[in-house]
């Protein structure tokens, strides 16, 4: 009976823990798809080439280049997706309670299929000025493993979502030269589930929700250096969000002894997370070889450096009641609190594409983008399965009228083999390694389509 009441006592004495973090369509956090006509050229030239109103979500300069009042809308749809394939390892509890678990296993299609919504609008208010408003999301992930799959004990259900809402201000202080400015309201929504508690021996389902609202802005420039040529830069700045939600936690463990052991937990306690979407800096350059060719390029830094860690900090402890064990009282306490240090790294992504003119009414795009990751086998998590990225893209721009056009693009996102070997770390300062929760190891190897469509009306 002593080590089993020593076995509940480690049961009831460890934290249901939740780690937040997540896996995007692009390096990080990051969404790309704010636009069907850029994504056709792997987003190329995005900062530099103005071909309709979603210019301003990626340089604010870019709108006084758009001659008419123009609406753009559309949506990207990221479909299902992603293969694992590892196991997870826990050592035993101290004899005879039990003797370890193992888990193996191979899951596959946990990236949610998920639409991307977006609109631009662009408006000349004379030759120098320009505004627009603009609604897009920069950040988000929808992961949803399988309910049985070797990592549940480290993540299920991963949604994040930032929207942002773009009021843009463009001036045109030359014919050939244009400085615009973007101030942003976003807002972030998250939600996060998992298996918690001792894995196989006290199983809690846990859940973490919150939400928050930021400013941010950006500001960027475009030079038409000759008739063919244009360069575009521009800065976005970071937004940093402190999302207030709550953790809730529900868990039963039962043994048929002599008294019974009842072990429970049902609470709901408030939490925090502060979280930093990071700056971003993208030089991009558009060059008209002749009137049917287009050559475009694009440089983007992004500053994950500044993600170091989750910190999702608990504001009270979780009540565990429990009866039949004679040496602990019928309610203790426990620090929900949960800790993964991140420690992302700087990244750069390098794209190019082409336009074609083949017709009057129909350009044809393609393009190519490596996108390099902030996450490596060092610092992979189950919510963050992210690596090195390979896009290839095309698209396609119908133009039936003068005033009406419509945008189509296809991508084929092909991400490198990643490894994963994650331990779970205390949720308290000072955040050391619980070796008794297990580890979890394996093989990510990952791929994603993407499709989307865009209508621009001119007016």
């Amino acid at each position: 009976m002593h080590h089993l009441t020593t076995g509940l006592y480690r049961v009831a004495s460890l934290s249901c823990v939740m780690a937040y973090s997540a896996h995007c369509l692009a390096a990080g956090y990051g969404l790309n798809e704010n636009s069907a006509s850029y994504m056709g050229a792997g987003f190329a030239g995005r900062a530099s080439n103005p071909v309709d109103a979603s210019i301003a979500a990626n340089n604010p300069a870019g709108i006084s280049f758009v001659k008419h009042n123009t609406l753009s809308v559309g949506s990207a749809l990221i479909f299902k997706g992603g293969e694992f394939e590892g196991q997870y390892k826990r050592p035993p509890l101290p004899p005879p309670y039990d003797n370890g678990q193992t888990l193996r296993g191979k899951t596959t299609d946990f990236q949610k299929t998920t639409p991307v919504p977006f609109g631009h609008l662009s408006m000349p208010f004379n030759d120098q000025i320009t505004v627009g408003l603009s609604a897009y999301g920069p950040f988000g992930i929808e992961l949803d493993y399988k309910d049985d799959w070797p990592g549940k004990y480290f993540g299920d259900e991963t949604s994040v979502k930032v929207i942002n809402l773009q009021g843009t201000l463009s001036f045109k202080v030359r014919e050939d030269f244009a400085i615009g400015i973007g101030l942003i309201g976003a807002y972030v929504k998250g939600k996060l589930t998992q298996t918690a508690g001792v894995p196989d021996v006290l199983p809690i389902d846990a859940t973490i929700e919150g939400d928050d609202n930021t400013f941010g802005w950006n500001i960027g420039v475009i030079w038409q250096i000759n008739e063919q040529m244009k360069i575009g830069a521009v800065y976005h700045s970071q937004l940093e969000f402190t999302l207030d939600g709550d953790i809730k936690v529900q868990g039963r463990l039962m043994v048929p002894e002599n008294p019974p052991i009842n072990v429970t937990v049902n609470d709901k306690v408030d939490a925090k997370l502060d979280i930093t979407m990071p700056e971003r800096v993208a030089l991009s350059i558009t060059h008209q070889i002749d009137p049917r060719w287009t050559l475009v390029a694009d440089a983007t830094w992004t500053r994950w450096s500044r993600f170091k860690q989750f910190y999702v900090k608990a504001k009270r402890h979780v009540k565990i009641s429990q009866s039949g064990i004679p040496d602990l009282p019928p309610e203790i306490t426990t620090d929900p609190s949960s800790y993964i240090p991140m420690n992302w790294k700087d990244v750069w992504a390098f794209s190019v594409g082409t336009s074609y003119q083949i017709a009057q009414q129909w350009l044809l795009r393609l393009g190519y983008m490596w996108d390099q990751s902030p996450v490596d086998d060092k610092n992979r998590t189950v919510r963050s399965p992210d690596a090195n990225r390979n896009w290839f893209t095309c698209g396609a721009s119908w133009q039936p009228t003068e005033q009406l056009s419509i945008d189509v693009a296809y991508a084929y996102v092909v991400m490198d083999k990643g490894n994963i070997s994650e331990a779970k770390y205390n949720g308290t300062p000072p955040h050391n390694v619980n070796a008794e929760y297990g580890k979890i190891t394996g093989e990510y190897n990952n791929s994603s389509h993407i499709v989307a469509a865009q209508l621009n009306y001119r007016f």
